[in-house]
């Protein structure tokens, strides 16, 4: 909250509670707010928290994010050519939206489901296990993201950038290299100036006009 986001390239899923207190200060038709959002944004500096996700069920194409807030988490399922994979069981409902490749469910009662990208559904609670598979002729995975209320809420996946970690089933992010003749900075967020400030100063701010 009171922090400004962006999508700027690569997959992104935004999974959020009900609310209407977006503030939007340019770059869209909408209402824009600029004197409401400069008095709320909070000018702190520092690395982000990540959610990089831990596998969950006990497999590694079952990735949760489980935020510290009651209101969701979510699991990004991934099933790979000639595999399957049986969805977890339940108590609350769900959403899930197919993110890339094909495929199809299955369960008890012989429901079928075709999997195609963009296409989303729902499971009541207590819905019967579905079990998502692909053929091994397909070229590349089926992957789903399926949000719910939170259900792990001890258990929050939030971690600093510097501990953060990379599993098989999350989507593949590029490994920065670095150059040996670049000095490294003192400080542990790479590229965050630290200002040294005597008592009672002020940092001059200019917000430009949009």
């Amino acid at each position: 909250a009171n922090e400004p986001h962006a999508y700027v390239a690569g997959e992104i899923i935004e999974c959020m509670a009900c609310s209407d207190n977006v503030v939007r200060a340019g770059l869209t038709p909408k209402f824009k707010d600029v004197d409401n959002l400069v008095n709320m944004l909070t000018y702190s500096m520092g690395g982000p928290t990540i959610n990089a996700g831990t596998p969950a069920y006990g497999d590694d194409r079952i990735m949760r994010y489980t935020p510290p807030t009651r209101e969701f988490e979510v699991m990004i399922i991934t099933c790979n050519p000639g595999e399957d994979i049986t969805l977890p069981a339940l108590s609350v409902p769900a959403i899930f939206v197919v993110l890339e490749g094909s495929g199809n469910t299955d369960n008890e009662e012989g429901q079928r489901l075709v999997m195609r990208p963009g296409r989303s559904y729902y499971m009541p609670e207590h819905c019967p296990e579905l079990t998502l598979a692909v053929n091994d002729s397909k070229r590349g995975p089926l992957r789903i993201a399926l949000a719910h209320e939170n259900q792990h809420l001890d258990e929050p996946t939030l971690s600093c950038a510097e501990d953060s970690k990379q599993w098989g089933g999350e989507f593949a992010l590029p490994t920065p290299t670095s150059n040996p003749g670049t000095p490294r900075s003192p400080n542990k967020y790479v590229g965050v100036r630290e200002l040294n400030l005597k008592p009672g100063a002020t940092v001059p701010f200019k917000v430009p006009k949009l």
